[in-house]
């Protein structure tokens, strides 16, 4: 039988000790351990294959500690090691016994629709009913006109569970609100709401995202509910928030003294936008630059080759900044 030397803890205690072998080694871990497990203070350890680390291995201790040592904290397991580790952690063992289930499916249909951002048409592609023929014939494939009303119901559900869960808090809910220009020059403005919940889990959601052309008024019944709220410094929120001091019945702590958070992130955009007056007319020249550049292909293949000749990257083309965010206009500078 082979030996191992045992764990130094730094008192000179090392002593070579027979190693022993497990019964009945069926979960995936054990094949990121030695084959033998060592002895140390009359403790066996399964030592880790790629960072020789010893961890107690018991049949009261389990495999949970070698898991997670696999899965997070060995440094030296390759990422490829360890996303194929955790992938085979998750396959099902057998089939065995399966029944399909069609509403299941189509529920978690909807559920990758919306996280996918998969658009509704997909689903009228007749390749996709073919595909899902193949896999589970009895599968009785929607168009898209059922699956983007499967979506609004979804929402409509999970709208109204959080809606509970915020009625029930039984702390205080800060709010963050923000509105910006889109590409297509649309104005869109998008409410948070931070909370704890009961397992004193910080979580933040979503709770409204509208175009500000068409005002619209939603009650989640969490006005009692408020602590702050987040906006950035222009006068027109200061007035908005003013005028519901001023004219609701909120219930606010403090009497809302301390309801209004000026946004530190936007303080230090207009701090910083501040600062780059001084190279404005040079920031401005780059852009210039990058504007000729990008409007003829035959530039780009140009400053491609430069590019090789110095053994730097090619470029499908130079990303411009966005003037009113900082660090847009940094990333572009950073780039030359």
């Amino acid at each position: 039988m082979s030996t191992h030397v045992s764990e130094s803890s730094g008192t000179g205690d090392d002593v070579d000790v027979p190693s022993a072998t497990p019964h009945g080694r069926r979960s995936k871990v054990w094949e990121h351990f030695e084959q033998d497990l060592v002895i140390v203070g009359d403790v066996p350890k399964a030592v880790c294959k790629y960072c020789a680390m010893k961890l107690t291995c018991t049949r009261r201790s389990g495999t949970s500690s070698l898991l997670n040592h696999i899965s997070e904290s060995c440094r030296l397991v390759e990422a490829e090691v360890r996303v194929k580790f955790l992938r085979s952690l998750k396959k099902k063992p057998s089939d065995v016994g399966f029944v399909f289930d069609p509403k299941k499916s189509r529920q978690l249909m909807t559920k990758f629709c919306i996280h996918a951002e998969v658009a509704f048409r997909k689903f009228d592609d007749p390749c996709f009913e073919e595909w899902m023929d193949s896999m589970q014939p009895t599968f009785k494939v929607v168009g898209h006109h059922t699956v983007r009303n499967d979506c609004i119901l979804t929402h409509d559900e999970m709208k109204d569970q959080l809606k509970l869960e915020l009625q029930s808090l039984d702390s205080r809910i800060c709010l963050t609100s923000d509105m910006w220009t889109s590409v297509q020059k649309l104005g869109y403005m998008c409410v948070t709401a931070h909370y704890i919940d009961a397992n004193f889990i910080l979580k933040k959601k979503i709770i409204s995202f509208k175009d500000v052309k068409y005002p619209h008024t939603k009650d989640w019944g969490i006005k009692h509910e408020l602590f702050t709220i987040t906006l950035d410094n222009a006068a027109n929120n200061t007035g908005a928030v003013k005028n519901f001091l001023e004219t609701q019945d909120h219930g606010l702590m403090f009497d809302g003294t301390d309801f209004h958070i000026k946004c530190c992130a936007h303080i230090l955009n207009i701090i910083v936008q501040d600062g780059m007056t001084h190279i404005h007319h040079s920031i401005e020249k780059i852009r210039d630059l990058f504007r000729h550049i990008n409007s003829s292909g035959g530039r780009i293949q140009a400053l491609n080759t430069l590019a090789t000749n110095k053994g730097l990257p090619q470029k499908a083309c130079l990303t411009l900044d966005i003037p009113n965010r900082w660090n847009f206009t940094f990333h572009m500078l950073a780039k030359l």
